[in-house]
């Protein structure tokens, strides 16, 4: 599977008929391709259900808190005035635009070795 077919399906199952998510498809999709050493006509379709996730976590993630950053809150005191940041997690904007610990475990199924065929 190619790039392209990859874009098709990930869009068909996410039902988006518009071209405004395609750079950000493509993008995973790359990432993908770089973790997994893979060359990019040799795409497995079962990569589909994680670039799918993604796509819809980083898509569900700015229409809930918009595409500006804004550092996640984990938790308020109020006595002397105590702010603390998420750092991590896979629900931080970290977890979400980048690649987690869970996603690296699901990606290694797919990966090769660098000059191997």
């Amino acid at each position: 599977m190619v790039r392209e077919e990859m874009l098709k399906l990930v869009k068909s199952n996410l039902k988006l008929d518009t071209e405004d998510y395609d750079l950000l498809i493509l993008d995973w999709i790359q990432e993908a391709i770089s973790f997994c050493n893979l060359r990019p006509e040799d795409l497995p379709e079962l990569l589909e259900p994680f670039i799918r996730k993604k796509v819809k976590a980083i898509i569900d993630y700015e229409t809930a808190k918009g595409t500006g950053y804004q550092q996640d809150i984990s938790s308020i005191k109020e006595g002397d005035g105590s702010i603390t940041y998420a750092t991590g997690g896979s629900n931080s904007r970290d977890g979400i635009y980048g690649l987690s610990d869970a996603d690296k475990s699901v990606l290694r199924r797919f990966r090769r070795l660098r000059g191997y065929d």
